[in-house]
């Protein structure tokens, strides 16, 4: 007769703090941010995956499940080149353990899925718990970012996870290092959702520093250092950061317009900060207000902001409600034209648009773009 009190996940222990410290202490080396240096989110997964598993120091300190068909579909490759040997193919095996051994180690679970179903199959197998990767990202679809418009919403309002988008390798690295924090050392109950992609597409590196921010929703890539022009904050996530770098070029050099450009791996946990803040503050009113993350980051300059997306355009503009400022979304179903994401003339014009609207351009120059770019 089966056992149903097996059944059930492993609990957290002192055993889990000390295997995620261990982890932690690997990701921290030099050599892991070497390999996750220059790279897509996708290669630096797969090689912290072969790292960690193949340590003596923390092989049997984690979970790796590659539920993934990995290069057996699609052409990629580790940072080193060489090949991620799985431990597991489902997590299922977790549920059914037994004896002294019997606490919970960090998971990293490895996947490919373009539907919400397949993703409550993987969160389910795994209790709520651990670090999932899709790697959807890296086939061919119709679907913006290779998932069902369903995914995005769904993990949007899934308030047991964190959904994140992370534009390179150096982001995805710090992402994880945050995630195994939160969820091995510190306890933290839910699990975290990664989409992984496999270009790489000239993201400037970020300064250590600066990255770590990465985990919290946004961090600044470059600052507006000309005072006197005309200014716009420019914000993008996973994929769409390449091409709006590419946009704050071109503002600067075709209409002298200064540019400040966010990395931001997450609008969902922007969002979902900013308001938790907006609810206490009103729920609090003779306390001194709070602030959330997003506001001080941009403060309170009134010049506009435009957040980019692969998605649809609705994941970006859930930090509308929580941005002071003038406030525009891009996404994948922005533009009639675009396949995927808005393109680079696309983000240029919707900047102009947004400044002549504020006031700080003369309307024609919306116009002139539209000629400029051959978009109508």
């Amino acid at each position: 007769m089966m056992n149903w009190e097996r059944l059930r996940p492993p609990a957290a222990t002192l055993q889990t703090r000390l295997a995620a410290q261990a982890c932690l202490e690997k990701l921290a080396t030099e050599e892991i941010a070497r390999v996750c240096s220059a790279t897509s989110p996708y290669a630096a997964i797969q090689a912290i995956a072969q790292h960690l598993t193949q340590d003596d120091a923390t092989h049997d300190k984690v979970c790796l499940v590659r539920a993934s068909p990995g290069k057996q579909t699609v052409q990629a490759h580790t940072a080193d080149g060489t090949d991620v040997a799985p431990s597991n193919i489902s997590a299922w095996p977790l549920w059914f353990q037994d004896g002294p051994d019997r606490f919970e180690i960090p998971l990293l679970y490895l996947l490919r899925s373009e539907s919400v179903a397949g993703l409550q199959t993987a969160i389910f197998e795994t209790a709520n718990r651990g670090i999932l990767c899709n790697d959807a990202e890296i086939t061919s679809s119709r679907w913006p970012k290779s998932v069902q418009p369903a995914v995005p919403v769904w993990l949007a309002s899934s308030v047991n996870g964190i959904p994140y988008d992370p534009a390179s390798g150096q982001e995805a690295l710090a992402i994880l290092r945050a995630a195994m924090q939160a969820l091995y050392a510190d306890h933290a109950p839910g699990f975290f959702y990664l989409t992984l992609h496999d270009d790489e597409d000239n993201v400037p590196a970020p300064s250590r520093d600066d990255v770590r921010d990465a985990y919290k929703g946004m961090y600044r890539l470059s600052a507006a250092f000309r005072s006197k022009a005309p200014a716009i904050r420019l914000l993008g996530a996973g994929k769409a950061l390449g091409k709006v770098i590419r946009a704050a070029d071109l503002l600067q050099e075709d209409w002298d317009v200064a540019c400040e450009v966010w990395s931001c791996p997450s609008y969902t946990r922007l969002a979902r900060e900013g308001y938790e803040v907006e609810r206490w503050n009103m729920l609090h009113p003779l306390s001194t207000k709070k602030t959330s993350y997003i506001q001080r980051c941009l403060g309170s300059e009134q010049s506009p902001v435009l957040a980019v997306t692969g998605y649809g355009q609705h994941i970006a503009h859930q930090i509308g409600g929580v941005v002071s400022a003038r406030f525009v979304a891009l996404g994948a179903d922005s533009h009639h034209g675009a396949s995927g994401f808005p393109s680079v003339y696309w983000i240029v014009f919707t900047a102009i648009k947004a400044l002549c609207e504020a006031g700080k351009l003369p309307m024609r120059r919306a116009e002139q773009a539209l000629k400029r770019y051959a978009l109508t």
